[in-house]
């Protein structure tokens, strides 16, 4: 069997893969235009699709839109019903007029968001589509808890909407990134810097300890740029920064918040030490990826504590069920935050799909990096906790990424210097 499964979500198509690619030979495609061209190239190529899963809400040309150029196009090559593809719709909603719609535009049957192993296949099943038994059906982290509901959902699915409004970028940061992009010199950055005192000071700071000391002391911004260069540069501002958003959290999440702080902060540099001792070349800076990469951790958590402040909303639960809550929903809401600051598509790939690699048949060497390093902290216990006691040793990217395991302890070691050294520069 040939399946195209046809999402924009990556978490969504990811999954879907990997439940489709168990009974057949699967395709992917994120857009709608995408799935007319692979569905255009199997046809030339003799080999059309028998299946394909078509996500409803897609940008541009959507699923219903898709659905209707497919069935014309059959109708142009006059294929009987038993030539034609079956089509899956895959949408969230429970409108029945949308449900309807699709099935007036020829669709095959529906499948509903959320949805986990075993829906699918019986939807494969009840159309005749199931070769046998698929292999891992009813996965629990397909499944909530029986009799338990998620206090946070309305919230998380307003932030995932776009119905909340989200913190800009921070202004520095902003204009340091467009000096950069137009290949400003170190005069230029320290003319920025020197626009923030608080930047500024800290930036001395880093460039005066014991990780990047020099013969004398530094006392101006040029100097502190000069001695760090144009990329440690970068970094501590990315830091400094993002920091600043750490700060005049919610009293009842303050201690969450600054746990994941000093996650964050320890990730980046385990990100920038894994690429060094191993020379690997990413697109955009380890450091970097890893700070922002739990940043729907955070944003989540500012968003429920000015919702609480305003009295609209209610958590409810202790910090580490909170926190519980939010881990399992902040890789779409750091998807949709890094958007809107548009940053470039591998950080909103790796704020989504850290905590999936494990699902994705082909990782990109970013969310390999980010994982490891995810990992390797949460083990230091830097942080985040690790209730299911994780090892960085044993996991499958610390292979693929060509580390011997007892390098891991190396990673760890100096992972722990440059937070002592570092960590009281970004304070």
């Amino acid at each position: 069997m040939r399946i195209l499964v046809v999402d924009d979500e990556l978490v969504s198509r990811e999954k879907m893969k990997r439940i489709m690619g168990s009974i057949g030979m699967c395709d992917e495609a994120a857009s709608g235009q995408e799935a007319l061209d692979a569905v255009a190239r199997a046809n030339e190529e003799g080999s059309p699709y028998d299946l394909i899963t078509l996500d409803i809400s897609m940008p541009e040309m959507n699923g219903t839109e898709v659905l209707a150029r497919i069935r014309e196009l059959e109708q142009e090559r006059r294929l009987d019903s038993a030539e034609k593809v079956k089509i899956f719709m895959v949408t969230a909603s429970s409108e029945k007029d949308t449900i309807l719609s699709c099935i007036r535009s020829g669709c095959s049957d529906y499948i509903m968001k959320p949805f986990s192993m075993d829906t699918v296949t019986k939807k494969l099943r009840d159309n005749g589509l199931m070769p046998g038994e698929v292999q891992g059906a009813g996965q629990n982290g397909d499944k909530p808890a029986a009799g338990r509901t998620n206090p946070l959902q309305p919230i998380i699915a307003r932030f995932n909407r776009g119905e909340i409004e989200l913190p800009p970028l921070p202004r520095i940061q902003n204009r340091f990134y467009e000096i950069m992009k137009g290949g400003g010199d170190q005069r230029q950055i320290g003319d920025l810097l020197k626009q923030d005192p608080a930047i500024s000071t800290r930036l001395i700071r880093i460039s005066n300890s014991s990780f990047y000391r020099g013969i004398s002391e530094n006392t101006t911004v040029e100097q502190a740029v000069n001695r760090l260069g144009l990329l440690a540069t970068k970094q501590a501002v990315d830091a400094l920064s993002n920091r600043s958003l750490y700060e005049g959290a919610s009293p009842k999440y303050a201690a969450v918040v600054e746990m994941l702080w000093e996650h964050s902060i320890s990730c980046a540099h385990a990100c920038q030490i894994i690429c060094e001792l191993k020379g690997i070349k990413l697109v955009e800076d380890p450091f970097t990826l890893g700070l922002l990469h739990d940043i729907g951790k955070l944003m989540l958590l500012r968003v429920i504590g000015e919702l609480e402040k305003g009295g609209k909303e209610e958590a409810t639960g202790d910090a580490d069920e909170l926190l519980a809550t939010v881990d399992a929903h902040h890789g779409k809401s750091g998807a949709v935050l890094l958007k809107k600051w548009l940053f470039a598509g591998v950080f909103v790939q790796v704020a989504e799909l850290h905590d999936h690699v494990e699902h994705i048949l082909t990782p990109s060497r970013e969310l390999m990096v980010v994982h490891l390093g995810n990992a390797i902290v949460k083990s230091m216990g830097y942080g985040t906790p690790n209730p299911g006691g994780v090892q960085p040793e044993s996991l499958q990217v610390t292979q693929a990424l060509g580390f011997d395991p007892s390098v891991v302890s190396i990673i760890k070691d100096q992972v722990k210097e440059r937070m002592e050294a570092l960590k009281e520069c970004l304070q």
